[in-house]
């Protein structure tokens, strides 16, 4: 928000962001870097906040949707096709609308209500799950069905991730957006850990249950957004053209070194996206687990994440946390590595839990970080790029079909291993300003 001034009430529980006096304004004009607070204590500030209990679950609703669909459509593509290249393909085209449209919705997030925009984009993205069932369930579902419902469901989410991640700063403040991110990708991971596990078990007994769930749970998310009461304030001043606010939210990215750098960060998801790939085929081929199995594995994965996010709930702000990326990172990709030879189911979960857990950190600390440290009327502008180039992992899938047909399925995680750990080795040993940011 860029208005001029803004107001601070807590009214039943709902918090908008500001004080009006000199001070906090003149503050407003720079990054701000929260202070150090005990965790558990910035955490039930948070959680008594009545709006951000509400944006708790319906992102909570999203986030195991999106990790319900990515399983349920994978086992979808490779029953109709045994290809990993559609597996692929199908599963990158919602990433390269997010890319294609990305841009435009961070600036759009920055001009429009983002309650609004979270509404609307909630409520396409249900009504695609739901088409996708009813194509399952009539028996007329083919994989290229899956391209344009791909294509519209990934250019709703190009606009509600940046509405979402800039409305959390106007509900919680941004003093607090740490120990909210960290509470609110606990929950999401809470729900992320039924949702595979359960959709395990529907793709043992039908597919398009699996895709009835994915419907029922964006619906939920969809639902508990209408009660929140928060909104925010469009962008003021002059008025330019929607190129213009965009050429403006990239240049101000790349002026920023350490924004610059945690989007550098932000292409390793290229990479994560290749192994994503190959997870169901090795359950499928190598360890021979079955759907169930499958579902099994994405549900210990979202475990993992759950702690490792509640580890952050626990320590509140860290200092020094291109450190912790970095250690993040590094703890995700050993994992992957042993996980590409294990043939022991047991030792491969285990494998999928520290995977989960790096993740978690890392999907935590790096939007964050660029969230702290963007002025307000950037915010939307800035999370559309970090998302844009975050979801290239959707690519990923693309790029990692394609490789696992070249040299492999074992060969193919670890290029996914080598790339990770490249990004983040990079950018740690070339930033100072980086490695120094608290």
């Amino acid at each position: 928000m860029a208005s001029e001034t803004e107001s601070s009430a807590i009214d039943g529980g709902l918090n908008t962001v500001g004080r009006v006096d000199a001070t906090s304004a003149a503050r407003r004009s720079q990054p701000l870097v929260p202070p150090r607070k005990r965790g558990l204590s910035i955490a039930k500030e948070v959680l008594f906040i009545r709006d951000f209990q509400f944006l708790i679950i319906g992102n909570a609703m999203m986030f195991a949707g999106f990790q319900v669909r990515n399983m349920g459509q994978a086992w979808l593509v490779i029953e109709l096709t045994n290809s990993a290249l559609w597996v692929g393909l199908v599963n990158s085209v919602p990433g390269i609308a997010i890319m294609a449209v990305s841009l435009l919705g961070g600036a759009v997030a920055d001009r429009m209500e983002r309650w609004k925009i979270q509404v609307v984009a909630k409520l396409v993205i249900a009504t695609m799950a739901f088409l996708t069932a009813f194509l399952v369930t009539s028996g007329v579902i083919s994989a290229w069905h899956l391209i344009p419902i791909g294509l519209m469901t990934g250019t709703m989410f190009a606009f509600h991730n940046p509405a979402s991640q800039a409305f959390a700063v106007d509900i919680v403040s941004r003093e607090r957006l740490m120990s909210a991110v960290s509470l609110n990708t606990t929950f999401s991971q809470t729900a992320t850990v039924a949702g595979p596990m359960l959709g395990g078990f529907l793709l043992a007994t039908g597919l398009d249950a699996a895709f009835y769930l994915l419907g029922g749970l964006y619906t939920t998310g969809f639902i508990a957004t209408l009660f929140i009461r928060t909104r925010s304030k469009p962008m003021q001043g002059e008025h330019r053209s929607i190129a213009k606010d965009i050429s403006a939210g990239v240049r101000y990215a790349a002026r920023n070194e350490v924004i610059r750098w945690l989007l550098f960060i932000a292409f390793g998801g290229l990479f994560t996206g290749i192994f994503q790939v190959v997870t169901p085929l090795y359950a499928r081929n190598i360890l021979d687990v079955g759907g169930f199995g499958y579902g099994t594995m994405v549900t210990v994965q979202g475990a993992g994440t759950l702690v490792g996010s509640f580890l952050l709930v626990l320590t509140g702000e860290v200092r020094r946390k291109a450190f912790l990326i970095f250690g993040a990172t590094l703890m995700l990709n050993a994992a992957i590595v042993v996980f590409a030879f294990s043939t022991i189911y047991p030792l491969s979960l285990a494998m999928m839990f520290l995977t989960g857990a790096g993740f978690g950190v890392w999907f935590i600390t790096v939007p964050t970080l660029i969230q702290t440290r963007t002025e307000e009327h950037m915010r939307g502008r800035v999370m559309s790029i970090f998302f844009m180039i975050a979801l290239i992992f959707q690519l990923g899938w693309l790029l990692g079909g394609v490789l696992d047909g070249a040299i492999g399925t074992r060969s193919t995680t670890l290029v996914a291993v080598g790339g990770s750990m490249a990004i983040v080795t990079i950018a740690f040993l070339s930033s100072r300003e980086l490695r120094r940011v608290t």
